[in-house]
């Protein structure tokens, strides 16, 4: 997910609203947050086993993915992926 870096300008005008920068800023900050969040929560960058192999190494731990073959999440912890089974419950 992209989050738009924080710039040390101006954050409000003489008037007391947000200046033209800190309006775009504040708009690419919601925009972003608003395309990692679904209904129902965060949503998991899609990827298939190659793609999460190449990846994997240098993603932090507590990053997850879901997996489109094996259709399971798979989480990074401790610097060792665990998966997560999707199949419906109970």
């Amino acid at each position: 997910m992209y989050i738009p870096v924080f710039n040390n300008l101006k954050y409000v005008g003489m008037d007391g609203f947000l200046t033209p920068e800190m309006q775009i800023y504040n708009d690419e900050l919601n925009q972003s947050l608003q395309n990692g969040l679904s209904d129902n929560g965060w949503t998991f960058p899609s990827l298939t086993a190659a793609q999460l192999t190449a990846v994997a190494p240098m993603m932090p731990d507590g990053t997850g993915w879901y997996e489109n073959e094996a259709q399971v999440i798979v989480f990074k912890l401790g610097g060792a992926l665990f998966k997560v089974s999707t199949t419906s419950y109970p």
